[in-house]
């Protein structure tokens, strides 16, 4: 019977047989594999089209916090022209400038963090919600009551919760744009990463100045006007990058290499990238301590020179110069992936800070009494000089430097100390300013150029750089240690 079983299926056996049959010629079929490859290209397009709203919304955001850090030039012009300079002390203005800058080294530590640890998308939805509540707080400014102290405290506490969102914006948007630029994108990375990030910040500024001059323009030089313009669009690009982000999505390099489950490896990455933190904190501590206040301090600069003190006239020269640094971006963009990032970043500090540091410092006098466009154009020269060197290059170096799983960490170390450089810059500055004169900050700014030039020389070249097998050999790393 047993065996006679074994021979004979039963009808409902065969039946099974028959459908596995048909189920497998049905696989193996041509169609079948067309359906196959049909799906997985749908798939590969999905995360394309993914990777391009990443990317994007990474561009908006960047050109949101750039708009954030220039609204402080303008700032500073119609509060010395509302509240006179002995209300509006130069210690206020310092403060007002560096809450933007404290809340940005808080931002850019916690969310450089999170961002590692949970999702790069929730971290930068949070970040661009926190620019619109601060941005928001900025435009009541001239409701608080209580008088100016009050007002200006507002305005403090305001600025510096929209720094912790342009902070927080740092780490996460830089990791995720690199990410998906690097699955779809890879030998391009390089020139996408500073249009997305130095270029749009540096956009940032014209659009700001542009938008002052234009209230100014249509109010008849109204600065209440002009100070709720500013702000008002200071609200509505965050609102748009929030928009944008619900689409967004991880990247691959993310989902394969993050430690949501996993406890962070805090010994075994500072034991490991000791140097690279080192470095590249160094060269972004430096570039930020001559760049930002310098930037700050243009249109307080262009306004003490400007014959009559025309806000208008102030206001045109100051989109002059925000204008200037954007061809030297373009140009940092077109050499980081024709002569490396470090050389690139070499070249753009030492001719830029050194030389026309040395050049402006040494002429101040003559070029500010005898020829202010001249002098204008020399500095506006030395900004584009400087984003086409460390200005598209250290944020760029410092994304490459890290494996995906510590990169929010990474770069975030490095860019927390890029912001401490500004805030310290600024204190520096404006005091050397006033007690040995304004030509004194362009020496200052030569000599600190000379030392991050050698710093850069030793700073990683990423430019060759395989992040997939970086992240290898990391994994294996972190292995190991947990077999310890």
């Amino acid at each position: 019977m047993g065996a006679r079983y074994e021979q004979e299926p039963t009808v409902a056996s065969q039946a099974h047989k028959d459908q596995n049959e048909k189920a497998s010629a049905v696989v193996n079929s041509p169609a079948s594999d067309d359906t196959v490859d049909s799906n997985t290209q749908q798939g590969q397009t999905s995360r394309r089209t993914g990777s391009i709203i990443t990317i994007f919304g990474a561009a908006i955001a960047n050109l949101s916090d750039g708009y954030q850090n220039a609204l402080t030039s303008s700032t500073n012009v119609i509060f010395a022209h509302l509240l006179g300079r002995k209300v509006y002390t130069t210690g206020i203005q310092t403060r007002i400038s560096n809450a933007l800058l404290v809340g940005a080294v808080i931002g850019i530590l916690v969310f450089g963090f999170l961002a590692d640890k949970f999702s790069r998308k929730g971290g930068m939805l949070v970040t661009s919600g926190l620019v619109v509540v601060g941005s928001l707080m900025a435009t009541l400014t001239f409701q608080v009551e209580g008088g100016a102290t009050a007002m200006l405290w507002f305005l403090t506490v305001a600025r510096g919760a929209a720094g912790v969102g342009v902070g927080g914006e740092y780490p996460t948007s830089a990791a995720a744009a690199l990410e998906s630029s690097n699955e779809f994108f890879d030998s391009e990375r390089g020139p996408i990463q500073v249009v997305i990030s130095t270029l749009m910040a540096t956009c940032g500024s014209p659009l700001c100045t542009f938008i002052y001059l234009m209230a100014l323009i249509g109010s008849n030089d109204n600065l209440l006007v002009a100070f709720h313009a500013m702000y008002s669009i200071a609200i509505f690009l965050p609102l748009f990058v929030i928009f944008v982000r619900w689409r967004m999505q991880d990247g691959k390099l993310f989902e394969r290499n993050n430690f949501r489950h996993r406890k962070f490896p805090w010994i075994l990455f500072f034991k490991t990238y000791w140097r690279r933190i080192i470095g590249t904190s160094a060269a972004y501590f430096l570039y930020d301590f001559i760049n930002i206040p310098n930037a700050t301090m243009s249109g307080e600069i262009i306004d003490s020179l400007v014959p009559g003190k025309s806000i208008r006239t102030v206001a045109l020269w100051q989109l002059y110069l925000a204008l200037m640094p954007v061809p030297g971006v373009l140009l940092g963009a077109y050499l980081v992936n024709r002569i490396g990032r470090r050389w690139t970043g070499i070249l753009g500090v030492t001719l830029g800070y050194t030389v026309l540091g040395f050049i402006i410092g040494g002429l101040y006098d003559r070029l500010t009494s005898q020829s202010i466009p001249a002098f204008v154009v020399l500095y506006g020269l030395l900004q584009a000089f400087g984003h086409m060197g460390p200005g598209a290059t250290i944020g760029l170096i410092s994304a490459e430097a890290f494996p995906t799983g510590v990169r929010g960490v990474g770069y975030g170390i490095a860019a927390g100390f890029g912001k401490a450089g500004s805030a310290v810059g600024t204190q520096i500055f404006t005091p050397l300013k006033v007690a040995a004169g304004p030509e004194s900050t362009f020496y200052l700014a030569a000599g600190v150029g000379i030392l991050t030039s050698v710093i850069y020389y030793f700073l990683p070249e990423g430019q060759n750089t395989d992040l997939g097998e970086m992240d290898e050999d990391f994994e294996k790393l972190v292995a190991g240690d947990s077999r310890e």
